[in-house]
Parts: structure tokens; C-alpha cells; sequence
């Protein structure tokens, strides 16, 4: 176990945390969107991924900084991903391929803006190191880890920031 956890059989209620709208688990930590915009999380902390600006192991949820009128949230397996209401994204923690979207392989313990991305609607963070958007007008965007092309734009090349994969959701 480690960590000095308590195992749960039964589901019981994170203290400090209600009016969650929207909930997403990474590979050791779990994010959390209020009705209020706000993002919470807690758990591992080794790339930053609770976005609190520190790399310390959380047993109890604590904010995201900087972050209001989130619409919705995506955990990868060492970063996290937020949207924010005017359609812009913010991620934060590992980014050893880009994942966060900044132009830098740089982590990040706070989140930071996805550079050049606007009008996104959906957002999905991959385990294995990507992120994907998608924007209004149908256009899907990918950035991080392309080892084995899940990228989608027809090669095996990184992504620093957000890349036009040239595909279309109608």
C-alpha cells in the first residue's frame, strides 16, 4: 500500500468535496470540477499533476490553481487537462512529450494555456502521454506522444503544441 492509505470496500465520501459536476482519474490521482468552475484534486504529485503548484502527496483534495469557469476536465496518466468556458485549454503536470501543449517538454505544477488553441468544445487527455480537442467547427487537434501514431496525422512525430490532424467530426 504505501502512503499510509485505508482501504475502502465500500464507496465513501471525499471530505471537502461536494457539488462536483465532472469527475477523471489518472493513473494515481483523481481531479474534480465543481459546479462552481473551480477543479480539486488529490493523490500522487510526482509531475505536479494535482496542479497546486507543489510535487507533495495529497490525501485530501486541494485546489487547482488558478483555474475558474471550467467547463469540463480530462486526466491523462501524469497530466491533467481543463477547458475553460471561452474555449481555451489549460493542463498542467508531466510533459515529457508535449503534452501540455506549451511548445516545451518543460513540467508544469500549475496549469498553463495550450498555445495557439481556441473554440474547443470537448477535450480528452491519453494515458499514454497526448492530448486531443476537439473545436466548433469539427476540426480535431492533438499534441504530446505520437510513439505509435495516435496522434493521428500520419506519422510517429511529437507534438509540442496543438496540431491540426486534418480530421473532421460532423
Amino acid at each position: 500500500m504505501g502512503y499510509g492509505f485505508t482501504e475502502r470496500h465500500t464507496p465513501t465520501q471525499v471530505i471537502g468535496l461536494n457539488g462536483v459536476t465532472a469527475i477523471a482519474s489518472g493513473e494515481k490521482n483523481t481531479v474534480a470540477l465543481k459546479s462552481d468552475g473551480t477543479v480539486w484534486a488529490l493523490g500522487n504529485n510526482d509531475w505536479g499533476q494535482l496542479g497546486d503548484g507543489t510535487t507533495a502527496f495529497r490525501h485530501t483534495i486541494v485546489k487547482v490553481s488558478g483555474l475558474t469557469e471550467i467547463v469540463a476536465i480530462a486526466v491523462g496518466s501524469m497530466h491533467a487537462v481543463a477547458l475553460k468556458s471561452d474555449g481555451t485549454v489549460w493542463a498542467w503536470g508531466r510533459n515529457n512529450t508535449g503534452q501540455i501543449g506549451d511548445d516545451t517538454t518543460t513540467r508544469h505544477l500549475t496549469p498553463v494555456r495550450a498555445s495557439g488553441l481556441t473554440g474547443v468544445t470537448a477535450i480528452s487527455a491519453g494515458g499514454w502521454y497526448f492530448t486531443v480537442a476537439l473545436r466548433y467547427d469539427g476540426k480535431v487537434w492533438a499534441w504530446g506522444n505520437n510513439e505509435f501514431g495516435h496522434l493521428g496525422d500520419g506519422t510517429t512525430t511529437d507534438r509540442l503544441t496543438p496540431h491540426d490532424i486534418g480530421f473532421m467530426l460532423r
